[in-house]
């Protein structure tokens, strides 16, 4: 497969910049069926879900079980379900320490045909190797510099998107504005299709669809000096570039690097803002997932 070429703008000082990212065919083109693609020397992380205990992961908070309900390749998939009145949702966490400057996460995910909308999602990270808890708990707090978080999340902006909501980026850096009504720093919002912030419900929305398996891909650049603001970030939906994001300072600790990835189906909390469409309770299923320092892309189906 030949590279991909796709031209972005960066606002920069007021004025309007382009430049070309090259992104080379992704990593799944070499490893049809991502058979072996754990073992390549860029992948950081990778569960396919097809062994019989969840121990690639360094932190479960159920519910959270293995099933091999339909799932996206081969026998096995992870349920993450949540129960209105019993639970917030489950979660997984895995540290892929030291972790590294760039990074991709690929996951497929599909969800249930009652789902409605969700809290928060699969955020990626990046903790002080001796601080590895540092990024989480932080809601309302504007980053200090030695840690951040982004999310890529479906929102239902209060209710205009079509559930399950539209694909964004939600995050927490050194950087990000307050929001005045509170003076409290929750995460900022970005929808596509970039170069900037880009507003919810807009005519570049995309809804993922319910009961379908559907790859999603982020990526985080980060920044090159303490006082630069060169850091990225992206987003993929099944192989196509919806969002690209530039003029990022993730961090001053320049030692700091991302190794974190927080997959979750969080809600029926008592700060979700979903609250007037919650119903019993909603599911949702991820598979194949892939953290490596070069795009990953969708699964490769060729023979």
């Amino acid at each position: 497969m030949c590279k991909t070429l796709w031209l972005a703008a960066i606002v920069c000082s007021g004025c309007a910049t382009a430049f070309a990212a090259d992104v080379p065919a992704g990593l799944a083109e070499k490893y049809p069926g991502d058979v072996g693609i754990a073992k390549d020397p860029a992948v950081l992380f990778a569960d396919d879900f097809e062994s019989p205990d969840l121990k690639k992961w360094d932190e479960i908070k159920r519910p959270v079980e293995l099933t091999k309900e339909n799932p996206h390749a081969g026998a096995g998939c992870v349920e993450l379900p949540m129960h209105r009145g019993k639970d917030e949702g489950g979660h997984l966490v895995k540290w892929f320490m030291p972790g590294a400057e760039k990074v991709y996460v690929r996951f497929y995910v599909k969800f249930s045909e009652d789902f409605q909308y969700s809290h928060h999602f699969v955020h990626v990270m990046a903790a002080p190797e001796r601080e590895k808890w540092k990024p989480f708990g932080k809601a309302g707090v504007k980053p200090d510099g030695t840690y951040f978080t982004v999310g890529m999340e479906p929102w239902f902006a209060w209710g205009e998107n079509p559930r399950p909501g539209e694909v964004g980026l939600y995050a927490y850096w050194p950087d990000m504005e307050i929001d005045k009504k509170m003076n409290k720093y929750w995460g900022n919002s970005f929808f596509p299709p970039g170069p900037g912030k880009g507003n919810a419900a807009g005519p570049s929305r995309v809804i993922p669809p319910l009961g379908k398996w559907q790859c999603w891909e982020l990526m985080i650049e980060e920044n090159s000096a303490a006082d630069k603001a060169d850091g990225r970030q992206a987003m993929w939906v099944d192989g196509k570039l919806i969002g690209d994001f530039g003029n990022m300072r993730w961090r001053t600790d320049m030692n700091l690097k991302v190794n974190v990835l927080w997959m979750m189906n969080y809600g029926y909390d008592d700060g979700d803002p979903t609250k007037k469409f919650w119903k019993d309770s909603q599911r949702v299923w991820f598979d194949d997932v892939v953290v490596a320092r070069q795009y990953v892309g969708p699964m490769s189906r060729r023979q």
